[in-house]
């Protein structure tokens, strides 16, 4: 499943990057900064290091994408907007229908997210620095003892861009329409039952929804409860219609 792409404005940032056009919209720096206002406390340059690390993260990501869909014969265009992107093929050739091949592909934008953080600390632990984990990377990995990163912009830069690689593709891969997990979850289960697959993905997707929005609701983590209150009504909704079609499970999607 993919969102509708958002219509063109004349504040969009277009540019071309890898023979793959980008569109970069004004609502997603509005997103990008409403969501760092509160762990940066409007202080206007960790601002502005925590948009461009969103910005190179999110865009790692939907390159993922894009280099997969090119991969298997489809080019693709990328645009950013709200609190992500999308990699949209031109067309769907029978390179990309595949079950197999869409897993691939929706793999790849965590996979390239994940990967540019990785390099990022490999060059910041080649330099002797100490790596600058925040959030939940900062519980999980141990504290090497070394000195941080002098420049203060390059030090939050990288500590925000590390966070963001890591906590959105993870998020991401949630069995969460219209998240990657979720398209995922959709191909595995049309694989294995071809059926009742599609109904089952978007079963799963409106349960996930709901834990997590309960885990977020217990933590204090309005946002999350907002956003996937919302994911899981829309996988909801679309359980509704889908089911509405007579009953049949055999259609293709």
């Amino acid at each position: 499943m993919l969102l509708g792409e958002p219509a063109r404005t004349q504040l969009d940032l277009q540019f071309k990057l890898f023979g793959f056009p980008i569109r970069i919209t004004a609502f997603f720096w509005l997103a990008a900064v409403l969501l760092g206002y509160g762990s940066t406390e409007g202080n206007p340059q960790l601002l502005i290091s925590w948009a461009l690390a969103v910005l190179l993260s999110i865009l790692i990501h939907e390159l993922g994408h894009a280099f997969a869909f090119r991969y298997f014969g489809t080019e693709s265009r990328v645009v950013l907007y709200h609190f992500g992107g999308l990699a949209i093929p031109d067309g769907y050739g029978s390179g990309i229908q595949d079950p197999r091949r869409q897993i691939a592909i929706s793999f790849a934008g965590p996979v390239a997210q994940i990967s540019g953080a990785l390099i990022v600390m490999a060059l910041i632990a080649g330099t002797g620095h100490q790596i600058p984990l925040v959030g939940f990377l900062g519980q999980l990995l141990p504290e090497v003892d070394a000195p941080h990163i002098a420049n203060e912009q390059l030090f939050y830069f990288t500590s925000f861009f590390v966070y963001v690689s890591v906590y959105w593709a993870l998020l991401n891969l949630l069995p969460i329409y219209p998240l990657d997990g979720g398209q995922i979850a959709r191909e595995l289960f049309v694989i294995f039952n071809r059926s009742d697959g599609i109904k089952n993905s978007l079963i799963l997707s409106v349960c996930t929804a709901g834990a997590v929005g309960v885990f977020a609701l217990l933590n204090g983590e309005i946002y999350m409860v907002m956003m996937f209150g919302m994911l899981g009504a829309s996988s909801y909704q679309t359980l509704q219609a889908y089911l509405g079609r007579g009953g049949g499970f055999g259609g293709q999607w």
